[in-house]
Parts: C-alpha cells; structure tokens; sequence
C-alpha cells in the first residue's frame, strides 16, 4: 500500500501570501504563525491522512491564532488555497449553482464558523472537499478557480 507524500506550506511562503493578497504587514506573532503553518505536519505525522482535513487544520490554526493584526481568516484561506494546489487540488471560485456573492458569504461564513469554534477543522476539511476540484480535472475546469482579487 502506497501511501501519499504531502508537500507543505513553509512559515515564509505562508508571510509572502498575507503580504501580497492581504496587506504589507509583518505577522505581530511570528512564532504563532510557526506553530500553526507546523500544525498540519503534525497532524500528518500523528496519522491523518486526508489532506482536505489538513487544510482545514493549517487554516483553524491559522484563524486561531493571531499572528497578524487584521486578516487573519482570509490569510487562513489563501493558505489552504495554496496547499492544497501544492497537493494537486484547488479550491473554486464557485459551484456552478451559486451567485459569487452567495458563495463567498458561504466561504466568509465557513472560516468564521472555524475562528468561532463552531467548526472543526474536519468539518472546515469536507467544506473544502465540497468546492474543491483536482487539478487538470477538465470537466469542472469552467466553474473557476479562487481568484486572487
């Protein structure tokens, strides 16, 4: 049995991410953004598997912890965003029977839910199994990709 080698976020790739799509800031908590951009190799390491779980992992950390003084979930967004297109896979821009504001108030509702301990990082993992494709899957190619703006 085969199993499958994850690549991951490193702690500066997560800071290039925040200042290019969120602001030029540096994080006010740097060693609470190294705890959680660590946090989903330690999960892995500890046995879970499923990479949809992992992100959400990576981003509850990252809404949880701080490390920013503004935009922390939408910095925990791109940062799932990121991993999982390092993994093959890709958050859309949205599901074909939605209206873009629909789908990002949805998207917006799903990391608060995560920040407000409403969620789990399993259940932020099947949200983004949900609105997520493979990448090089052709069929669900036209309904998007997350988009930077």
């Amino acid at each position: 049995m085969s199993s499958t080698a994850y690549r991951f976020l490193t702690t500066a790739q997560v800071k290039r991410l925040h200042m290019r799509h969120i602001a030029k800031a540096s994080p006010t908590q740097p060693a609470m953004l190294e705890s959680a951009v660590n946090s989903p190799v330690n999960h892995e390491h500890c046995g879970q598997k499923n990479l949809f779980v992992l992100a959400g992992v990576l981003a509850e950390k990252i809404a949880l912890d701080h490390s920013y003084q503004d935009g922390n979930k939408r910095t925990a967004l791109y940062a799932a965003d990121m991993f999982l297109k390092m993994n093959r896979h890709q958050l859309r821009t949205r599901p074909a029977d939605k209206s873009e504001t629909e789908f990002n108030e949805e998207l917006s509702d799903a990391h608060v839910f995560v920040a407000t301990r409403r969620w789990t990082p399993e259940d932020l993992g099947n949200y983004y199994r949900g609105i997520s494709q493979a990448l090089g899957d052709k069929s669900k190619e036209s309904e998007g990709k997350l988009s930077a703006s």
